[in-house]
């Protein structure tokens, strides 16, 4: 996702934020909104890629999170 982020899917980003525990909360229009916690994150959907601008924000908010996976990887 850093390396393209003009070709990020909306599906992408979806899978990527709920890996990191962020679930979609609701969807109002085309904003689907995705909370954890307090925060709040909304992404208009557009085909065929998101805009950068969300894909920046999803790479700061999951950036140093666990993903969730508990494999050793030594």
């Amino acid at each position: 996702m850093a390396q393209h982020p003009n070709s990020v899917s909306f599906d992408e980003a979806r899978r990527v934020l709920e890996a990191y525990g962020w679930p979609l909360a609701r969807v109002t229009g085309s904003h689907h909104i995705f909370e954890i916690g307090g925060a709040i994150l909304s992404i208009p959907r557009r085909r065929p890629h998101i805009k950068p601008v969300y894909v920046k924000q999803i790479l700061q908010l999951t950036e140093g999170q666990d993903d969730g996976d508990d494999r050793d990887d030594a």
